[in-house]
């Protein structure tokens, strides 16, 4: 990328340009390695490295012969084996395109009754930014001092006026998470006219796994709808692949909202699903590998004395008082993006790439200590 169309870049991306200088702690060897096929260190959207899994490339290598034709069956068959595998039916299931597609649809549909979303902040926006934007109202409520969310707070913030709690477990963009029994608990305790909306994007990265997931309560449940997405530990995301697991008659009011349908969906984000979900070892190694990733960046920032959120996802939240207040801009100078998003008034996320990349960013990120 030319240095002209990078500061383009970085001023349509919110960041200011900046000409910094690479800090000595960033070694020529490092520059050598980042530089190799112009490589930038995506440490900003939480993608996996790793991904599409082995099984997960074959299936769209063979669907290239087949792209003229509809998905039809091959959404069939997805439904089938999802169903199988969170062990709920088929009916309780909606494909989505990302697990965005449902936040925004959910989003939507709280302003159109004129309803009112509660919800834990910070936390991901994206289902109170949709529901802002055409009328709905959204009350926050702050996380506990360890960037956790507060149960107790939030169980006390609902009122008549509640339409929509918002959960997002483990945390984007802190990183935390809260015990399977105490989300279950506070579940249970919500009105059954107040719906609950759980996002498990960052599920497989749990301390306890796919076990914390609130999916075997949604036959206890009719108010419950969980989101999950292929994105993350699946490294599907740029193929746009999510589901939503609720009652029959919560997913059938989802799809009726639902623009395009099945056919949202293209067939290579179908046929890569289906093939990565039978494809387990590799989701176990890339947790394995991220929890390895984020033993160097924890070790380092405890070294520093810096502070951080404990991680129960595939990124870090991390306190920024003692880095340079223009160390987005600076890293982004050096190819390493992180975020900073303006709600992250004294914080920085970081995402976990492969253990040789975060040795590599340790070193550059020694460099914007103050």
């Amino acid at each position: 990328m030319s240095s002209i169309s990078r500061r383009v870049w970085l001023r349509n991306s919110l960041l200011a340009s900046s000409a910094a200088l690479i800090p000595p702690a960033y070694s020529a060897e490092d520059r050598l390695y980042l530089q190799k096929l112009d490589k930038t260190l995506r440490l900003h959207w939480n993608e996996n490295p790793w991904g599409p899994s082995p099984m997960a490339r074959k299936a769209l290598g063979e669907m290239i012969s087949s792209a003229n034709q509809y998905p039809d069956d091959l959404v069939d068959n997805l439904y089938s084996d999802l169903a199988g595998v969170l062990n709920v039916a088929e009916n309780q299931i909606g494909l989505t395109a990302g697990s965005t597609e449902v936040l925004t649809l959910l989003g939507q549909h709280v302003a159109l009754v004129e309803g009112e979303i509660l919800s834990p902040w910070p936390s991901f926006p994206t289902l109170m930014m949709h529901g802002e934007r055409l009328g709905a109202t959204v009350k926050r409520v702050d996380l506990d001092l360890d960037q956790r969310l507060d149960l107790e707070a939030l169980h006390d913030a609902i009122t008549p006026s509640t339409t929509l709690i918002f959960v997002c477990n483990p945390n984007n963009p802190t990183s935390t998470e809260v015990e399977p029994e105490q989300l279950k608990s506070f579940c249970r305790s919500v009105p059954k006219d107040v719906m609950i909306l759980v996002d498990e994007a960052y599920i497989e990265y749990s301390s306890h796994g796919t076990s914390a997931s609130m999916i075997p309560l949604i036959d206890e449940l009719s108010n419950l709808i969980v989101c999950r997405t292929f994105s993350k530990a699946h490294g599907l995301a740029g193929l746009r692949l999510g589901y939503v697991v609720s009652q029959e008659q919560n997913v059938k009011a989802v799809r009726d909202r639902h623009p395009g349908g099945n056919f949202s969906m293209n067939a290579a984000a179908i046929m890569a699903a289906t093939a990565s979900l039978k494809d387990t070892s590799f989701v176990e190694m890339v947790v394995a590998k991220t929890a390895e990733g984020k033993a160097i960046l924890s070790q380092a920032l405890s070294n520093w004395n810096v502070r951080y959120s404990s991680s129960s996802t595939n990124f870090m939240y991390v306190e920024q008082k003692m880095f340079s207040p223009s160390i987005v801009e600076d890293l982004a100078e050096q190819n390493i993006l992180i975020t900073k998003w303006p709600t992250m008034t004294d914080h920085i996320r970081i995402s976990i790439q492969e253990p040789e990349d975060m040795q590599s960013f340790v070193r550059a990120l020694e460099g914007q200590l103050i």
